[in-house]
């Protein structure tokens, strides 16, 4: 049997992520085995590790409680809300970790593949590696690190960091911006895949960075490691990409991870009652024609309503359905993946017709259903119906779906 490489895994936070450390922790161990992790923390209990460290056991790896009391840390500026001063304990990695590599990984990732060749990068002289960042592309993203941790210990890095963030913090982007003043022109490019940072999806939008859209799209099929920036995935609405695989090792048992049982295929859908069949709705109004009933009626349809804006609080309640999902400021990344999910096009939206979107789903050979008081369509193409009858529209689609359903059931039996 071949022997695992030992990996030495670094994450730090506090309590209010520590569901989110131990999400990024059960990824890892889903394709993983022999991991020492080294959680860096000022006020995490003792029954969490306590309980760690009986779910790591038969994978072959182990937690190390790391307790950081600096309180000078909590006087540092950071650059964004959701950030905490817990980020720069990753500052003190050389003063605990005995190992001589360590992988640092911010806790709102999420690690979709075996990391050993990784490790087995040569960082001979290089104090760390990382992926450039995807808007500053000269400087790196401080989410995945590969530390060269005997080099950080020869070097007396920790002091050098503290004295520089002293200097400083109010000057730069938090301890990202004093990583990359020490270590530039001395830190090993990654690729892509060991940091793919999904926040671009909405910064892509706001910059008009349109080749992000086109030139990520390869990175999004072999992406080892999914970092969320921005916006997070357990934020009851986000724009990038990956949010269902967060809620896949979220919700994933341990035991299924140590009996390597997880469906990686199906992800979310193998752990709760996912709908069968998928429409949207492009709209720049919130009159939308028998909405909720439809959402009501079609509980195996998942309902995808995209606006150039914010919703209006009626839309928004409609979120109380587990059928619906909300993309408000949507981008282009989103229609790109809604539109290839669908099944059929619900055009019943009021006012204007948005986005090109009836063009865009005859092209794709979508069907698309409307109400004579709705419908955006003058070509004939759509399958109309007045607003009193949309009970008849809902057992149109519902016949849709059966029929396809047979043409599938007849080409496996074939």
């Amino acid at each position: 049997m071949k022997k695992e490489l030992q990996k030495a895994i670094v994450l730090g936070g506090d309590n209010a992520y520590m569901d989110k450390i131990e999400t990024t922790i059960k990824s890892i161990c889903a394709h993983n085995r022999a991991v020492t992790f080294y959680v860096f923390n000022d006020d995490l209990p003792s029954e969490w590790f306590q309980l760690m460290e009986r779910r790591l056991e038969p994978l072959a790896s182990k937690i190390i409680n790391v307790k950081i009391s600096h309180q000078g840390l909590k006087g540092y500026s950071l650059p964004l809300a959701h950030l905490s001063y817990a980020t720069f304990f990753r500052y003190f990695i050389p003063q605990f970790v005995s190992e001589d590599l360590a992988l640092y990984l911010d806790s709102d990732i999420i690690v979709r593949s075996n990391l050993d060749q990784l490790f087995l990068e040569d960082m001979t002289d290089w104090p760390v590696a990382a992926v450039a960042d995807a808007l500053v592309p000269s400087t790196f993203n401080a989410g995945v690190l590969l530390i060269n941790v005997a080099l950080w210990r020869q070097e007396k890095v920790t002091e050098h960091l503290l004295s520089l963030t002293d200097q400083l913090h109010d000057q730069v982007f938090g301890d990202q911006g004093v990583l990359n003043h020490l270590f530039e022109g001395r830190w090993k490019p990654l690729p892509a895949t060991y940091n793919f940072m999904v926040g671009m999806d909405t910064v892509a939008r706001n910059y008009q960075m349109d080749s992000w859209y086109r030139d990520s799209l390869a990175t999004e099929k072999t992406a080892k490691i999914i970092h969320y920036t921005g916006d997070k995935p357990w934020y009851q609405i986000n724009l990038n990409r990956f949010r269902e695989d967060w809620w896949f090792y979220y919700g994933l048992e341990w035991s299924d991870i140590v009996m390597k049982k997880c469906d990686f295929h199906k992800g979310l859908a193998s752990l709760v009652q996912a709908p069968q069949y998928a429409t949207a709705i492009f709209t720049n109004t919130c009159h939308i024609e028998q909405i909720e009933h439809l959402i009501q009626e079609l509980p195996d349809v998942e309902f995808s309503i995209l606006a150039h804006t914010n919703f209006a609080p009626e839309i928004m309640n409609l979120q109380s359905h587990l059928n619906v999902r909300l993309y408000p400021y949507f981008n282009p990344m989103n229609v790109k993946k809604v539109l290839e999910k669908i099944d059929f096009y619900l055009d019943i939206n009021h006012e204007d017709e948005i986005a090109n979107i009836i063009q865009e789903v005859q092209q794709r050979e979508i069907p698309i259903f409307a109400f004579e008081t709705t419908s955006h369509d003058s070509s004939g193409y759509s399958h109309v119906y007045s607003p009193a009858a949309v009970d008849q529209m809902i057992e149109s689609i519902r016949t849709l779906w059966n029929q396809r359903s047979s043409r599938c059931e007849l080409k496996e039996t074939k």
